[in-house]
């Protein structure tokens, strides 16, 4: 008789290992969306019964978490001696690429609080740099929030655009829209690298007058 966490593949079940379970966890966020990913979704990836999962991850709050933080550890992390404003650029530009890798990641990368250290290098790489600037207390989480939430909006315009790289801003009344389509035409040529690096210009100004 078989129940619902059969193993549906047959033969003897491949030995699992927390790192093959985040591993097929990755793959169904990248297919299937936050919303898709789910115990049940990883089981039938990997080929076993849902309940076998439960002897790696708790639930599905868990493995949520760990995706997100196996992700989060796989960034490089600037040397500290560097210009506070060099490791900021490096380290928004990892995160933009781990956005447009990972588009589906973006609500957990976002929202998640995290624990494992490996993670948490990112983070606290962030805070050292914008100290380093000058930020202190309640300027430096805004300052850090700043940072991430640059990068990740970046990436989702990024991967939008990516799909209709025709900007309609450029054929814009410009007696009505002026500073529109100026600014749609100056970055017409500019590709999608070299508008992010543009938008750290202020980003970096905006966070050295804070610092001082």
């Amino acid at each position: 008789m078989t129940t619902p966490d059969t193993p549906r593949r047959r033969g003897r079940p491949p030995k699992l290992t927390r790192e093959a379970v985040l591993a097929a966890a990755l793959e169904v966020l990248d297919e299937s969306g936050h919303e898709g990913l789910s115990m049940r979704a990883v089981a039938d990836r990997l080929g076993v019964g849902k309940m076998s999962l439960y002897h790696h991850v708790a639930d599905r709050a868990e493995l949520e978490r760990l995706v997100i933080e196996r992700l989060l550890a796989e960034l490089p992390v600037p040397d500290a001696e560097l210009p506070w404003q060099e490791r900021i650029s490096a380290l928004a530009r990892s995160v933009r690429s781990l956005v447009v890798r990972h588009p589906n990641a973006t609500p957990l990368v976002a929202l998640r609080e995290y624990s494992d250290p490996a993670s948490l290098r990112l983070p606290e790489a962030v805070m050292l740099a914008l100290h380093d600037a000058g930020l202190r207390g309640a300027a430096l989480v805004g300052g850090s929030r700043l940072v991430f939430s640059y990068a990740i909006g970046f990436a989702q315009i990024d991967l939008i655009a990516r799909d209709d790289a025709t900007s309609p801003m450029a054929s814009l009344p410009e007696e009505d829209f002026p500073h529109v389509v100026a600014g749609a035409r100056a970055t017409r040529g500019l590709s999608f690298d070299d508008q992010f690096e543009l938008g750290l210009r202020p980003l970096l100004a905006g966070l050295a007058e804070m610092g001082s």
